[in-house]
């Protein structure tokens, strides 16, 4: 269910992915290429711009797996540099946004 709306919103990122894995290694592979590419600046905005839409989207679900598979396969890999935290909490909004922070609360307890 997730996946299908990653390679949606995100279809670039088709290229880096093994589309036979299941959600949380994808959505790991992911988190680690956009963190990467915020980290090291190698990401275009457009690109930025389509992760973050994903992200908003799994964010807006009522879903609490799709909420976990968030938390755990994306937010908590995105919580590890502070150009990415930076950038996430640019770009997130509504419950998504409330999730990283929640995640980030969790990291310096």
């Amino acid at each position: 269910m997730v996946i299908p709306l990653l390679l949606e919103k995100y279809p670039s990122f088709a290229k880096f992915i093994d589309v036979y894995e299941g959600p949380y290694s994808t959505l790991g592979d992911f988190a680690i290429h956009l963190r990467d590419g915020i980290t090291n600046a190698t990401l275009q905005a457009d690109e930025i711009d389509d992760a973050f839409g994903f992200l908003n989207a799994m964010g807006k679900s009522n879903n609490p797996e799709i909420q976990n598979q968030l938390v755990v396969g994306v937010l908590e890999i995105l919580a590890d540099t502070d150009k990415s935290i930076s950038m996430t909490n640019s770009n997130l909004k509504d419950r998504a946004l409330a999730l990283f922070r929640r995640t980030l609360s969790g990291w310096s307890d």
